[in-house]
C-alpha cells in the first residue's frame, strides 16, 4: 500500500508581516516560509518515510521567483531525490506564465532529469513506481484557456460559454483516459484549481488568473482512489468515495487564515479504500486582539490588561480598539505597539484606534449614498474611502476597474 505525502500551496517568497534578516540577508517571513517546508520534508524522511511526495501546484507565491526563492526550493528539492523518493510537482497559478511560449518556474528541474522528479505541467497521466508499489497519477493543472482551447475556438465566445468548453473538453479527457488504466493499480488524481463547493480561505487576496471551477463529478471518476487539491487555503475534505482533500496551505498568509490549523495530509492509497489523515505543522501564529474600552474609565490600561491575557510570543499580532472620541487622547499607540514587541511578539501588524464618533459618522455617511443609488465605480470609491486605503491606492485600482469596464466581453 503506497504511503503519500500530499501537501500544496507552499508560496515561497511571501513575505508580508515580517522584516530582513540583517544577518542573513532573508526575509523573516520567508525563513518562515522554508521552515515549513522542512518540516514537513523531515516528517516524509523520518518521522514517517514515504514512498511518494506531491505537490499539488503554487510553489512560489510569483510566476517569476528570484534566485533566492529558487535556490531555497532547489535544496529542498535535491533533498528528496537523493532519498530515492518520487516527487511530483503539480503546476499552479502561481507557478506558470501568464504568456504562453515562456518557461514557468519549475520547469528547470524537468530540463535537468533530476532522477525521481516529475514535472507535471499537462494533462497526463503517470505510473510511478515506488517503495511501496505502483501509482497511477492522473494529473489536471492549473488550467487557463490557452491550454486548453485555440484562437479559433476562442472566437467571438462569452466568458460563460469558454469556461463550459474547457470543463466539457477536460471531462472528455478524462473519461477516453480512465478505461486506459490498469484498474489493479492504485490510481490518484491530482488537480491544482477550485473544486465545487470548496470553501475560499484568504487565497482570493493573492490569487493569480481566472478561477475555473470544475464540478466535483468531473474530477471523481470511477477508478480514483483518491482526489489530491490544491489552490485554496483552507484544508476541507470536498466530498468522500473518492476522497477530495485540499490539504490546504503551510503558513498563514493574512489574518483570514488566523483560525485555520496549517498542514498536509498523508495518504494510504488503495484500490477502493484509500484512508488520510492530517498532520498539522507549527506555522507561525496569527492573533487579533479585540478591545473595547468606551465603558472604561481608564482606556489604556485596559488594553495592557487585554494583551495580558493572551499569548503573543512569537505570534504576528494587529490590535483593534474601539473608544469614545473623548478618550482618543487617552490612548497611547506607540506605547500599546512597545508593550505588544516586549510581550514577545514576531511582528506587530496594526495598532488601530477607532474613535466611536467618527467610526459611525463615516460608515452612516457611506450608507446613505448606497441607499440613494450610486454607480459600480463610486461603490468602490466609498468601500476604499471607508477602508482608508491610500489616495495612491485608491487611484491604482479605480484605473483597473475602469480598464476592466472597457475590456470587450471575450
Amino acid at each position: 500500500m503506497p504511503k503519500i505525502l500530499h501537501v500544496a500551496d507552499i508560496h515561497i517568497g511571501m513575505e508580508n508581516y515580517g522584516r530582513i534578516d540583517p544577518a542573513t540577508g532573508l526575509h523573516s517571513r520567508l525563513v518562515d516560509f522554508l521552515d515549513r517546508l522542512d518540516e514537513v520534508l523531515d516528517y516524509a524522511l523520518a518521522t514517517e518515510p514515504v514512498d511518494l511526495v506531491l505537490i499539488a501546484g503554487d510553489i512560489y507565491k510569483s510566476r517569476q521567483p528570484n534566485p533566492t526563492h529558487q535556490r531555497e526550493f532547489a535544496r529542498r528539492v535535491r533533498r528528496i531525490a537523493e532519498a530515492g523518493i518520487p516527487l511530483v510537482l503539480l503546476t499552479g497559478n502561481h507557478d506558470v506564465p501568464a504568456a504562453s511560449g515562456r518557461a514557468h518556474s519549475v520547469e528547470i528541474f524537468g530540463t535537468l532529469q533530476i532522477a525521481h522528479v516529475i514535472i507535471a505541467d499537462r494533462l497526463r497521466t503517470y505510473t510511478v513506481p515506488t517503495q511501496g508499489g505502483p501509482v497511477q497519477i492522473v494529473t489536471v493543472p492549473w488550467l487557463n484557456r490557452q491550454s486548453l482551447l485555440t484562437k479559433d475556438d476562442l472566437q467571438g465566445l462569452p466568458m460563460s460559454a469558454v469556461e463550459t468548453e474547457m470543463i466539457s473538453r477536460v471531462e472528455r479527457w478524462l473519461e477516453e483516459i480512465m478505461p486506459t488504466l490498469d484498474a489493479n493499480i492504485p490510481t490518484m488524481l491530482t488537480f491544482h484549481g477550485t473544486i465545487g463547493g470548496a470553501t475560499y480561505g484568504a487565497e482570493r487576496s493573492i490569487m493569480l488568473g481566472h478561477d475555473l471551477v470544475l464540478p466535483r463529478s468531473v474530477v471523481a471518476q470511477p477508478g480514483i482512489d483518491y482526489i489530491a487539491l490544491g489552490h485554496i487555503h483552507k484544508h476541507q475534505l470536498v466530498g468522500d468515495n473518492p476522497p477530495a482533500v485540499y490539504p490546504g496551505s503551510l503558513e498563514r498568509i493574512d489574518f483570514g487564515e488566523e483560525r485555520e490549523p496549517k498542514g498536509f495530509v498523508m495518504v494510504d492509497l488503495h484500490k477502493d479504500r484509500t484512508t488520510w489523515r492530517f498532520i498539522e505543522v507549527h506555522a507561525r501564529p496569527f492573533v487579533t486582539i479585540e478591545v473595547d474600552v468606551r465603558n472604561h474609565p481608564d482606556p489604556q490600561q485596559r488594553v495592557l490588561h487585554a494583551l495580558q491575557k493572551r499569548e503573543v510570543a512569537g505570534a504576528v499580532v494587529r490590535m483593534l480598539v474601539e473608544c469614545k472620541t473623548e478618550q482618543r487622547a487617552l490612548l497611547d499607540e506607540r506605547a500599546l505597539r512597545e508593550a505588544v514587541e516586549a510581550a514577545g511578539a514576531s511582528y506587530v501588524a496594526a495598532v488601530v484606534i477607532e474613535a466611536e464618533r467618527i467610526q459611525r459618522s463615516r460608515f452612516a455617511a457611506v450608507a446613505d449614498e448606497l441607499r440613494g443609488g450610486t454607480t459600480p465605480r463610486r461603490a468602490l470609491e466609498l468601500y476604499l474611502e471607508s477602508k482608508q486605503v491610500t489616495a495612491t491606492r485608491q487611484a491604482q485600482l479605480l484605473d483597473a476597474f475602469d480598464h476592466l469596464q472597457d475590456e470587450p466581453e471575450e
